[in-house]
């Protein structure tokens, strides 16, 4: 219905009893001037057409409670306002990307925290590059099809024209044949792949069934979603969902305020559908598949989103004809991204997401948590996540990423997929990570070859990670090893994990001290630095073009934090990928007392020595090296050798052991950490001289200052409707900082 100049859209829905115990439901809309608006819920007296098997009977009546009526615009004075393009009083406007809002000032009804624009940026530019890998994936798996069906074609025919049947194909010529034909089969394939634009064949997807279909858990105000809908290639449904409905309220009025009215789609209740609509219609098979499947477009909906995920769970590669009752007449099919954005943790929606993802579909999960997965509260993170964090730790950081994606594995595994991490960073305060799932049972079986358990010292900053099993043979197809003994076959066996007692180390090597265990943590790459560097590559070409790529792949608009993003990404594309968790090089040298040794120094040091060593983007005094512990506390004791550490003051009340303010002899003497670990012998050449590679490092904005004043997280939405609803926070939830304004 199209809204006129001067009128209001109201919309009505009514329940009506049909019967004794069964219900229909109906809707329509009117336009009616606005200066009759305010007393119309009161006095209109609208015809609402049911369909023929809901028309009401003698006995038919509507609930007089159950009839609602909701208007697309705010009634209240500022509508004159509204309907120019101007501010309304108590509102402040918001600009982001492509969308537009008005923001009430004067309360938090719905959440909106303005520092998380750089999370909605990052995620703008990793799902735009997934419906361009996705349009690829799809096209070549169709490609590859087509052409293994005309190279078998040809195969049988040219075997059919050979006369000579006597000699039998052995199966070491077999063999040769099928691995040729593969080898064929790619290169024509990749020698096509040359010839398509994928960016193009990726927004073309948005107006047939191969576009993507995104699903915003907790939307609040819709600003995220509107972005997708507007700034990502290739997106067919955009599902907006927010348990709140005074922030779908918003959400709709942010939908009419940028012009996309014409995109909404029906908000009914999609998953109870018509008994007459489930019916199988013999050679209309393709109708049912469709009947399945979301229309186009933006949905508004208000409702729990982990119902919504449950209900979701059709594959789309399921044929109709394979459906059961409850499929056809309940379930949807599965959505190609899921964003997870709650406030607080992640971890109750996790089980219906990993569900309701198709194979090869992107998760964008955020955790804000991070008192829990930082190890403040480790109870709390052991009952969320089923990993204990270690409390205090340097790397804390990363061991929080590690734990989420350790749980988001585990969910997995449970329905026989595995995860792939393309992102996975730690901004601001909270944890972000993109990952993709697959359908891969096979895979499943590995999964404890990427899980580790993590013993620290109780003394110094020493650390192992050990895995949870290890397999000879898939450790070697893993790593593209061959066995250097053809003598002897590799093991595909199983086996369990070996902990620090097996490396020589049953305590610690420097300190004598025993180890604390966390975990267990995910131990397996954190990025694709394929997708990282591609990601990079866009930045700098769109800076350079006005904050848009040139080629019309994303980011199809300019990001405000273009600058930010580029310096993380830059940070991640240098870690060592294979390197679990990091030294703080502030710790250890505080450990023995010793002023910061400069991290290019402490760098080369290592590099010098024959070791791999990185930064990490999150923290600036991070090492991320495979040196073993005893070789960096070397470079410690070099570096203390030329500039020997101020002796530490004691304390009268706190001398080596004594318990503050007691006479009494000591129960726990404790050593001097400092001199135990100086005084040992280095066994390492140490060179501080700084090699010439690190003159050739990517100049970039690393590690961003806050980017406002009085920066962090704010207090959960109160709710237009309930002051208890909005975006939630999880139930007993008590990790978090102290509400801080935005």
């Amino acid at each position: 219905m199209a809204l006129q100049r001067g009128y209001r859209q109201l919309t009505i829905s009514l329940t009506y009893r049909l019967g004794v115990s069964s219900t229909a439901r109906a809707a329509g809309s009117v336009l009616l001037p606005k200066r009759n608006f305010s007393s119309a819920s009161s006095s209109l007296d609208c015809k609402l057409k049911l369909p023929i098997h809901q028309q009401p009977t003698a006995t038919s009546r509507p609930f007089a409670n159950q009839i609602t009526t909701s208007a697309i615009m705010p009634s209240n004075t500022n509508d004159a306002a509204t309907s120019k393009g101007l501010l309304p009083e108590g509102y402040e406007k918001i600009s982001e990307g492509t969308i537009t809002m008005h923001y009430p000032q004067s309360s938090n009804s719905v959440f909106y925290n303005p520092v998380q624009v750089q999370n909605r940026d990052l995620s703008v530019l990793m799902i735009g590059m997934y419906a361009e890998r996705r349009a690829e994936r799809m096209w070549v798996m169709r490609k590859r099809k087509e052409v293994r069906r005309r190279m078998s074609q040809e195969q049988r025919s040219a075997t059919a024209a050979v006369v000579d049947t006597s000699s039998k194909e052995s199966k070491v010529e077999r063999k040769a044949r099928m691995a040729q034909f593969e080898k064929d089969l790619d290169a024509e394939v990749e020698a096509a792949k040359a010839s398509v634009d994928f960016t193009k064949l990726a927004q073309e997807s948005a107006t047939t069934n191969d576009g993507m279909s995104i699903f915003e858990a907790l939307a609040a105000s819709g600003l995220r979603s509107l972005r997708y809908w507007k700034e990502v290639p290739g997106l067919r449904t955009m599902v907006v969902n927010d348990l709140d409905p005074g922030a779908i309220d918003l959400a709709r009025e942010n939908v009419i305020r940028n012009g996309l009215e014409g995109a909404l789609t029906n908000e009914g209740d999609e998953h109870n559908k018509d008994d007459t609509a489930t019916t199988t219609e013999e050679g209309n098979i393709d109708a049912l598949k469709k009947y399945n499947l979301r229309p186009p477009g933006i949905k508004l909906q208000v409702g729990d989103a982990t119902h919504e995920m449950y209900m979701s769970r059709i594959p789309p590669t399921l044929h109709p004809s394979q459906y059961n009752t409850t499929q056809s007449k309940y379930q949807m099919t599965q959505y190609d991204v899921i964003d997870l954005d709650p406030y607080g943790s992640a971890a109750p929606f996790l089980d219906g997401a990993l569900q309701s993802i198709v194979d090869g579909g992107l998760m964008c999960i955020t955790c804000t948590d991070m008192a829990a997965l930082g190890g403040s509260h480790p109870e709390t993170c052991y009952g969320r996540y089923g990993a204990f964090p270690v409390q205090r730790s340097g790397y804390l950081q990363e061991l929080a990423l590690r734990i989420l994606l350790y749980h988001v594995s585990i969910i997995a595994g449970r329905y026989g997929r595995t995860i792939r991490p393309v992102l996975s960073v730690g901004m601001a305060f909270y944890c972000r990570v993109f990952v993709e799932v697959w359908d891969d049972k096979a895979g499943v079986n590995n999964l404890s070859l990427s899980h580790g358990h993590l013993f620290q010292s109780i003394k110094c900053s020493s650390f192992h990670v050990t895995p949870v099993a290890t397999n000879e043979s898939v450790a070697a197809k893993q790593n593209g090893t061959t066995n250097e003994n053809p003598n002897k076959k590799l093991s595909n066996v199983y086996r369990n994990g070996r902990g620090p007692c097996d490396l020589g180390e049953a305590v610690c090597s420097e300190t004598g001290g025993s180890y604390k265990l966390g975990g267990p943590i995910w131990t397996g790459p954190l990025h694709d630095f394929d997708v990282v560097n591609d990601a990079i590559a866009r930045l700098e070409k769109s800076e350079e073009n006005n904050g848009i790529n040139p080629t019309g792949g994303t980011p199809v608009h300019p990001l405000k934090m273009t600058k930010t993003l580029h310096g993380l990404l830059v940070s991640v594309s240098e870690e060592l990928p294979d390197v679990p968790l990091y030294h703080s090089l502030p710790a250890i040298c505080s450990t023995v007392n010793s002023s910061t040794i400069p991290r290019k120094s402490f760098n080369a040091a290592l590099v010098n020595a024959g070791y791999r060593v990185s930064a990490y983007h999150k923290d600036p005094g991070a090492v991320k090296t495979d040196a073993p512990n005893h070789v960096v506390w070397d470079v410690v004791r070099g570096w203390c050798k030329e500039n020997p550490p101020q002796p530490r003051k004691v304390n009268k009340r706190h001398r080596k052991g004594e318990d503050p303010g007691s006479n009494a002899p000591p129960k726990h003497p404790h050593s001097d950490v400092a001199s135990l670990i100086l005084n040992k012998e280095i066994k390492t050449k140490i060179d501080f001289t700084i090699p010439e590679s690190f003159a050739s490092r990517k100049k970039a904005v690393r590690y961003a200052l806050n980017p406002e004043a009085n920066w962090g997280p704010k207090a959960a939405a109160s709710g237009l409707g309930n002051p208890n609803k909005g975006k939630r926070k999880a139930d007993g939830d008590t990790t978090e900082g102290p509400a801080q304004k935005k």
